[in-house]
């Protein structure tokens, strides 16, 4: 199984190395790619060959498997363009760090994106898992999106049922998000001092010191699940090197050398416990490679 040359790609490159729980073997292919097209290319050629083929963006809500990847990692995490701002309309790549692009639209006296600042992932990755935090998601500005469905290269108006909490219909691997179109409103002169506030409870309140993928479960319907697992006393409780957070419980950290079978047997544990003491079923909100 081979690579076309006229990809520009890298082989055997640890998961570990691309995502953020620092976690993970290696990819046989990593293509980091240079245009849409390329991305249409590359997706085409692994159907033909029955290569195993996954999205990754910054790898910010990710547990990638030990045995890492046999396949093709397309890693769309750089952008292709600068955002195309038309009054309070913005057009993004979805390599688009989402942080800088939230900075951005706050320094042009925009709102809108403010409460999403500090989300470390991608444009597409917040498309895809319609990111929010702080009160703000990115379905209330997502207008239309730009994307790769069966071979086609296509601008879609986004409706109300497409996204949802943490759902989208703009997922890998049925679609491809490629760019964003999101509609903003002029700033009323709040927008830096939420961004800011948003920014500082983030520092105050999250493990940003160590490794993790983010909050790892969903929020369940009428509870917090940080609360929760604090509240059946696994606050601090460790697998190997994956622990429950001691600063925030809804976040499972690695604290050095941890192992896809630490996270997992962690996250089964914690899911366990929470059931049998509260009733409440967990949903893991970390995606798998």
């Amino acid at each position: 199984m081979e690579m076309p040359e006229s990809f520009r790609f890298e082989t055997n490159i640890p998961l570990a190395e691309l995502t953020s729980f620092r976690v993970g073997g290696p990819a046989r292919f990593v293509l980091r790619p240079q245009s849409y097209e390329e991305i249409r290319q590359a997706i085409e050629y692994a159907a033909s060959v029955e290569m195993p083929v996954t999205l990754l963006g910054k790898g910010t809500n990710i547990l990638a498997a030990d045995s890492g990847f046999d396949g093709l990692v397309i890693r769309f995490d750089t952008p292709l363009h600068e955002p195309v701002f038309d009054g309070t309309k913005v057009i993004a790549c979805c390599g688009t760090s989402l942080t800088q692009l939230s900075r951005e639209t706050v320094k042009r006296g925009l709102s809108g994106m403010e409460r999403l600042c500090g989300i470390p992932g991608t444009v597409g990755g917040a498309c895809a898992m319609n990111a929010g935090a702080y009160g703000g998601e990115i379905k209330q500005i997502l207008k239309r999106i730009r994307v790769l469905r069966n071979g086609r290269d296509e601008w879609i108006d986004v409706k109300d049922e497409d996204l949802g909490y943490r759902r989208s219909a703009f997922t890998f691997p049925g679609t491809v998000a490629l760019e964003a179109e999101f509609e903003l409103a002029q700033d009323d002169g709040t927008a830096t001092e939420t961004m800011q506030s948003c920014m500082e409870k983030r520092r105050a309140k999250q493990p940003l010191e160590l490794p993790s993928a983010g909050s790892t479960f969903k929020r369940p319907e009428g509870y917090f699940a940080g609360a929760l697992i604090e509240q059946c006393g696994l606050k601090g409780y460790s697998v190997g090197g994956a622990q429950v957070s001691p600063k925030h419980a809804g976040f499972i950290v690695n604290t050095g050398g941890a192992t896809e079978n630490d996270i997992t047997a962690l996250i089964e544990h914690v899911r366990a416990v929470v059931k049998e003491r509260t009733g409440v079923t967990l949903e893991p909100e970390v995606k798998r490679i």
